[in-house]
């Protein structure tokens, strides 16, 4: 069957070995801290349900969120009660983790899902409607969380595939780091018959042209979705926007990168990056993630292992558009070490394959000037 593609290449498991106690919330107690779900406590409206920011007793900000429409039945349940059933299992401080559940059986749209508050808005926010986008540092920075957050998806066991990674869907929190959230379209690969009896769903713009059929579902369906992701932080353009020509950032970026003009490529918002290698690298990256053939993307380690070793070339200065900077803790104990010992990391040897100049099923032609011979 073509769910075996839905085991990753890693074994390891990135997710927090001591999860957090999941909590049964009254649901009244929840109805009253949302202000009875009001419009004024409405934190986002999606296709799935609503989000409402909660402030519990004792003063403590969770966000709650209600689904739009009831179970269909126990064996095909809403998204809320898939979202329960995925992070019940997971837990990990790259992703919107979750508190607790309420349940009332008289309510029309059953449980209530209780998640941890992100203070700080969407990745899409930061992008889109920030009037000072943040720098590249930055940028790496938050794409290099939320690449590591899939890969705590794919390597648990049994894998999650997310199915609907979208700047909407990752989250700053209070420490401006991005966490990925919303798990109600993700599948566990261990329920053959769950897989084949599920739609193909996502998000238009994100969507794998590959994934047409239920058994066409895999971890790369992600890392195509992720790619995408990749160009919108780069370029500063919406995934779909039909005020553009082509609507589509893949459309737009790859021909760019396929002739080399990567400067094109970047946000004018913003001075693009110094390092020739990091701008070259980083479309690079993002162009094999969405190759036409799934089977040739790179899994999501090795494009968090990438991402890591570029951070490294870019300054992270302040937040442009909020007001507490913030260091990352793996930057702690760089300040002051020679760049050359940053690179010198023995990583594996297929990740020179990721770090070449393109040349792929996706239209990307080898140039004549090859990328530095980069050595990890």
């Amino acid at each position: 069957m073509g769910y075996l593609s839905c085991k990753t290449e890693s074994s390891i498991s990135t997710a927090d070995s001591h999860p957090i106690k999941i909590q049964e919330f009254n649901y009244k107690d929840l109805q009253l801290a949302t202000g009875n779900f009001s419009d004024a406590k409405l934190l986002g409206r999606g296709s799935h349900g609503l989000v409402y920011k909660a402030v519990l007793r004792g003063g403590r900000l969770v966000a709650v969120k209600k689904p739009s429409a009831p179970p269909l039945s126990h064996n095909n349940p809403n998204e809320v009660d898939n979202e329960i059933d995925i992070l019940s299992s997971l837990h990990s401080p790259s992703l919107v983790n979750l508190l607790g559940f309420s349940y009332n059986g008289a309510a029309a749209h059953g449980r209530l899902l209780v998640v941890e508050f992100m203070s700080n808005g969407t990745l899409y926010d930061v992008l889109h409607t920030n009037p000072r986008p943040p720098n590249w540092g930055r940028r790496l920075r938050l794409a290099l969380q939320t690449a590591r957050a899939v890969e705590t998806l794919h390597s648990s066991a049994p894998p999650v595939i997310h199915r609907d990674i979208k700047s909407a869907n990752v989250l700053i929190d209070r420490n401006l780091n991005a966490r990925l959230g919303d798990f109600g379209l993700a599948l566990r690969c261990v329920d053959d018959y769950r897989l084949r009896s599920t739609p193909p769903a996502g998000t238009m713009g994100y969507l794998d042209p590959c994934y047409v059929t239920p058994d066409n579902v895999s971890t790369k369906t992600d890392v195509f979705s992720f790619g995408i992701l990749l160009l919108e932080i780069i370029s500063g353009r919406k995934a779909l926007d039909m005020g553009n020509s082509p609507p589509s950032v893949v459309d737009w970026a790859i021909p760019l990168i396929r002739r080399g003009k990567f400067f094109a490529v970047y946000d004018p918002r913003v001075p693009p990056p110094k390092d020739a290698t990091v701008r070259k690298m980083l479309a690079v990256v993002a162009a094999k993630c969405v190759r036409s053939c799934r089977e040739r993307r790179p899994s999501m380690k090795e494009v968090a292992t990438c991402l890591a070793e570029l951070s490294k070339l870019l300054p992270l200065y302040s937040w442009n558009g909020l007001p507490n900077p913030c260091m990352m803790a793996e930057d702690v104990g760089l300040v002051g070490t020679p760049l050359k010992n940053h690179l010198d990391l023995g990583v594996r040897s297929n990740l020179m394959e990721l770090m070449a100049t393109p040349n792929d099923d996706a239209g990307l032609r080898p140039r004549a000037k090859r990328v530095p011979n980069l050595r990890f």
